[in-house]
């Protein structure tokens, strides 16, 4: 098993893939203005991506813990990667679970009809500026779609100060989403959703309850 060690990186990517089509969802509009200058990129040294080193300590709540409760897909190397990454952006690695497990139920080569490409989703609106930015070009790999995922989720918990409005802007775009918040509606099916598979996720890990939920009351 690989002990992976966090590192700030430029990412390279990798171009288009083809996979099977699954339902509309995805990581939806996100203008690359959007994404603070603030976030850092991160990586790991998977023989992919190896540059620089990790600038400040950070504290694991949780040790990872591998589960077999996630698809062959999803394997213990690639669920390892996903811990150490998850925590390098300070995202629960749980939530980012349950966002892959709506957005693709783990199938790694999936593409919606939509244009929404592999694990996370990432619709090919996302994809030039996450090129640029990253160096991604390959959106169905699953190391270099989860870089991409995560990056996208970061700048989104820098602008907004509840998860659920992370996850409604992550699926259907700041502006979508903005426009229900300017309605009253600060959560949706899918960002329901997402929370009640996060809490399934932290039970099969051993993990407490988010404080808040109705798993923790």
């Amino acid at each position: 098993m690989i002990s992976w060690l966090i590192v700030a990186a430029v990412f390279s990517l990798i171009g288009l893939g083809i996979g099977v089509l699954i339902p509309q969802s995805g990581a939806a509009d996100i203008e690359p203005e959007e994404v603070s200058p603030d976030v850092l990129i991160y990586g790991a040294p998977d023989g992919k991506i190896y540059e620089g080193g990790f600038p400040e300590s950070y504290e694991l709540e949780n040790d990872f813990v591998f589960t077999t409760e996630i698809p062959v897909t999803f394997g213990e190397d690639l669920q390892e990667f996903t811990y150490y990454l998850s925590a390098a952006y300070d995202i629960d690695y749980t939530l980012v679970l349950a966002i892959i497990s709506k957005e693709s139920a783990f199938m790694p080569d999936g593409i919606s009809s939509t244009n929404d490409y592999g694990l996370m989703q990432i619709n090919a609106c996302n994809h030039e500026w996450l090129t640029e930015e990253l160096g991604i070009t390959d959106f169905i790999d699953p190391y270099e779609n989860i870089k991409a995922g995560l990056f996208i989720l970061r700048g989104l918990f820098e602008k907004y100060d509840s998860t659920s409005k992370v996850l409604m802007a992550y699926n259907m775009g700041e502006n979508g989403a903005s426009k229900l918040w300017e309605q009253g509606i600060f959560e949706s099916n899918y960002s329901k959703d997402v929370l009640q598979k996060q809490e399934t996720y932290r039970q099969i890990l051993g993990w407490a309850a988010i404080e808040g939920s109705a798993e923790s009351d």
